[in-house]
């Protein structure tokens, strides 16, 4: 059950979190309570509330509520700024947990003729100051040490839209745009309003990271409100942007998204010819296993010209198995995904997780729904078998694709006929269907 436990959350939050305890106690006093935990404890076992026992005792500060919060509770705070003729109100609720605080302290900036940064304190519920005469917009969680949904107001969203990417300080400037995508995610922000965002970052971001986060970000708000004109600019970026990390992700962006004919024939160029600077004989391989699907009418030359021109053996043993997937014999789809159902099939699992993906592509989406129920069935059977971080790799390959109504009445009808199925693998069923819950909301009017 170890990998059922294990995820983001874990890893991302908990420094967030252990951070905020310093800021509580204060750094003095956090070090002797961890010299004295590690003392204590030497050589043997220890629980966190132990530790937290111990910290607690170093402050005046509720600890111990702080941790209930912080650690044992799910979810995260909401945090909207209210700007009422001149008077902000900063107010934070938790949607899963009425009256439920999550004390924290953040840095927010008014931008105006010149900008004045003012930290907040946000131990109730709401917070309250006067906002500087000539500000254009509020910026929360510029130091990026907020934790939460932060919902700016309706200036300032539109401020930060068209100019986040003019922040100086790179910490701020990825702190924002980090709070543009959590809105776009909340759907606060659509589809265009988020790929004319991160246009603005593309076309001016200098800073390695956050370019690299741009492109992480282009993926879905490309594929819902790209086009032919956006397309060819990525293009343009892949051959010219400054940074060359850059170049190369929105090359194999493109070789994931790409929609348009000109863009797909000029894939197909780039993959005959396998001479760019970028690409290796992997990204080569990715590339023959799009345009399979895309060219169906090419797959049998695509594949086995690809095949051909594999140097390792084992890459070769990967590429074959892999590629059964990519066949637009719905009969050999079938065969194939019902043989990943065998635990014999997929004892190589990165490979069979590869394959599911590919199997419930986005341009099958309408086909693949029907193997969602399946897939789902045989869950609990790939826990037993396989390695501990599998069952999450393969319900992400299963349904991380579907965006359709169809896909999320089989996962809800799947959950319906299983009420008592276990919580942690349902909570992984429930993660990696939560883009597609996202999608499906609005047509359901959830």
């Amino acid at each position: 059950y170890a990998g059922l436990i294990y995820g983001n959350i874990i890893y991302n939050k908990a420094p967030v979190m252990m951070q905020k305890l310093v800021e509580i106690m204060g750094e003095k006093a956090f070090q002797e309570g961890i010299r004295e935990y590690l003392k204590t404890y030497a050589y043997g076992n220890a629980t966190w509330d132990d530790l937290i026992t111990i910290l607690d005792n170093k402050t005046e500060e509720d600890l111990a509520t702080f941790s209930d919060v912080w650690v044992n509770q799910k979810g995260m705070p909401h945090i909207t700024f209210t700007n009422r003729c001149g008077q902000l109100e900063i107010r934070q609720k938790d949607p899963l947990h009425r009256g439920l605080l999550w004390p924290q302290r953040f840095q927010i900036t008014f931008v105006g003729t010149e900008n004045t940064s003012v930290e907040v304190d946000l131990s109730n519920e709401s917070f309250a100051l006067t906002v500087p005469m000539g500000t254009e917009a509020i910026l929360p969680n510029t130091d990026g040490r907020g934790y939460g949904l932060f919902i700016p107001d309706e200036e300032s969203k539109k401020w930060l839209l068209e100019h986040w990417q003019e922040t100086v300080d790179d910490t701020s400037r990825q702190a924002l745009l980090m709070l543009l995508y959590e809105n776009y995610q909340a759907r606060l922000i659509t589809d265009h309003e988020w790929l004319d965002a991160i246009w603005n970052g593309l076309n001016t971001e200098k800073n390695v990271l956050i370019a690299s986060t741009l492109c992480g970000y282009l993926g879905e708000p490309m594929r819902k409100a790209g086009n032919d004109e956006k397309e060819q600019q990525l293009w343009e970026w892949t051959e010219k942007h400054p940074l060359a990390s850059c170049r190369l992700q929105l090359l194999r962006s493109l070789i994931s998204n790409a929609r348009s004919s000109e863009s797909i024939e000029r894939l197909y160029r780039l993959w005959e010819k396998q001479t760019h600077p970028l690409l290796n004989e992997r990204d080569y391989m990715s590339l023959a296993y799009e345009l399979a699907i895309r060219m169906p009418e090419k797959y049998p030359s695509i594949i086995q010209t690809q095949r051909e021109r594999i140097s390792n053996p084992d890459r070769v043993r990967q590429f074959d198995f892999i590629a059964q997937a990519m066949t637009p014999d719905t009969v050999q789809m079938d065969a194939f995904f019902q043989s990943l159902l065998k635990a014999e099939n997929r004892r190589i699992e990165p490979w069979a997780a590869s394959a599911l993906a590919y199997l419930n592509h986005p341009l099958r989406e309408n086909y693949s729904v029907k193997y969602i129920r399946l897939g789902l069935e045989a869950l609990q059977e790939i826990q037993r078998t396989g390695d501990i971080f599998f069952p999450k790799n393969w319900a992400s390959a299963l349904l991380r694709n579907h965006k359709s109504k169809e896909a999320y009445q089989e996962v809800q009808a799947f959950l319906e006929a299983h009420p008592q199925y276990p919580s942690l693998l349902k909570n992984k069923i429930l993660q990696a269907a939560w883009p597609l819950y996202r999608e499906a909301a609005n047509s359901l009017d959830m």
